[in-house]
């Protein structure tokens, strides 16, 4: 009883633990010097090559910074699937752009940087409690002893059970978030964070966007 008892506990611990955030801000920056002036339409551009991460990215974002009044211009709205610093370096062009949409703050999302980790998660053995003899009966007990069919007689002498190891790879991605104030460039907002193992593009997204949302209503009521 004392063994299931610990190993429902370690199911549930592990389950838990599984189930934590998996992204989280590591800095924060307000330019202390930045205009003093009340932004109304902001620019959403994630700047990432990878276009289903683009799009839920630039979808989610928008849709919490139009929860909060903003107007909002995504940056696929403007920019080609194929946008990227190699085929479009005219900044003029791209600032013209982004003016013409009446945006006054761009919000970019960026990965800077990437590290993955591979290691070895050994295998898990369930140690058996050993038999003990029916009393009574002798050394192999009575068939009657185990209960009815396998399931009784498995169940009575609980084997030793092992589950293979294996390797497996952590990934952790930093992401910065950047505003910028479109008339003079200047960074008005810096965020950084860290995602481990991010599953999902969807889910990974929408947890992202909420964190960030997050500061963003924390830090601008300072």
């Amino acid at each position: 009883m004392k063994k299931n008892n610990l190993l429902s506990f370690l199911a549930s611990a592990l389950l838990l633990y599984s189930c934590g955030p998996s992204q989280k801000i590591t800095s924060s920056w307000v330019n202390p010097d930045r205009p003093q002036k009340k932004y109304t339409t902001v620019f959403v551009a994630a700047l990432i090559q990878n276009n289903p991460v683009k799009y839920a990215l630039e979808a989610d974002l928008g849709a919490a910074a139009k929860a909060r009044g903003f107007n909002v211009v995504k940056g696929y709205e403007i920019f080609p699937p194929n946008f990227n610093k190699e085929n479009m370096r005219d900044k003029d062009l791209v600032l013209k752009l982004i003016r013409d949409k009446g945006c006054d703050v761009i919000l970019s999302i960026a990965v800077i940087d990437e590290k993955s980790e591979t290691y070895y998660v050994p295998g898990a053995v369930s140690v058996s409690v050993g038999y003990a003899p029916y009393a009574g009966y002798g050394p192999y007990g009575h068939y009657g002893t185990y209960g009815t069919g396998f399931y009784g007689y498995y169940n009575y002498w609980q084997p030793t059970l092992y589950s293979p190891g294996y390797y497996t790879t952590d990934k952790t991605y930093f992401i910065e978030a950047n505003a910028y104030d479109v008339e003079t460039q200047a960074l008005i907002w810096s965020v950084q964070s860290k995602a481990d193992n991010p599953s999902g593009i969807e889910k990974s997204s929408k947890e992202y966007t909420e964190m960030l949302f997050a500061q963003f209503d924390k830090e601008r009521k300072k």
